[in-house]
């Protein structure tokens, strides 16, 4: 098994609900996805809708994506598909 990276610079803002979305898309997957930023200092599980309000997913903002277990790569595609959309 390895990890699955894919870093992503915002071309928007997102609102609480899209962030409800993304969790819950996140939490489909058996694998663990982690959304790095502030160069790897600030490491937020996309499975939690608690975390992903508390950051600041703005336009601009450069992240890193991260996946790892048995279906990384399927999960890796499809959150970056709610995020660059």
């Amino acid at each position: 098994m390895s990890v699955r990276v894919h870093d992503i610079t915002l071309s928007r803002d997102f609102s609480p609900e899209e962030l409800r979305r993304i969790a819950f898309e996140a939490g489909r997957f058996s694998s663990d996805i982690v959304l790095k930023f502030d160069g790897g200092a600030s490491v937020i599980d996309m499975k939690s809708l608690l975390g992903l309000l508390l950051l600041s997913l703005r336009k601009g903002t450069r992240i890193t994506l991260q996946t790892k277990g048995s279906d990384e790569e399927e999960a890796i595609h499809a959150i970056c598909a709610l995020l660059e959309e």
